[in-house]
């Protein structure tokens, strides 16, 4: 590691420094894994564990629409909780695959893998423009799904 990363500046140094003195490390890529369904029997995924969408910033995002419809479908299904979960992954996949495919692209770029591309990296961040745009285009993502209204559909009528 003190090869690879020697030389990159900032706080590297002192990171690399101090590996020598640790009592342990851990160390991981940056990777998905994709299952091919979200529930099985009286089990089911939610956020990261169903559809995590790894860097980009839309992981917590999709967990929260999950959970919002996952707590809605099991309401809604009256104790049938296999028709809960199959209305629950038809509901939201599409959607976190969408933010999925966010996260392909910009893990790259928040994690590049050369001294030019960090200070490229570093240098289009600190354009206000670019920030701008990476938002707005974080929103076309994020409002891809209609949610359904829960609350007004389960609330009891008044008599």
């Amino acid at each position: 590691m003190a090869r690879a990363f020697a030389g990159m500046g900032w706080e590297v140094p002192r990171l690399l420094d101090s590996l020598a003195q640790a009592p342990e490390l851990y160390f991981d890529s940056i990777s998905r894994a994709d299952v091919p369904e979200w529930s099985r029997g009286r089990i089911c995924l939610l956020g990261d564990a169903a559809c995590g969408a790894t860097i980009g910033g839309m992981g917590t995002g999709t967990g929260l629409v999950a959970a919002y419809v996952l707590a809605g479908e099991l309401a809604r299904a009256g104790g049938d909780h296999r028709a809960a979960f199959e209305r629950y992954e038809g509901l939201v996949r599409g959607y976190a695959e969408g933010c999925q495919r966010g996260g392909d692209r910009t893990g790259p770029f928040l994690a590049p893998g050369s001294r030019t591309a960090l200070r490229l990296r570093n240098g289009m961040l600190n354009r206000p423009a670019l920030l701008n745009w990476m938002l707005r285009e974080g929103m076309k993502v994020s409002s891809t799904i209609a949610l359904p209204d829960y609350a007004a559909e389960l609330s009891p009528s008044p008599a």
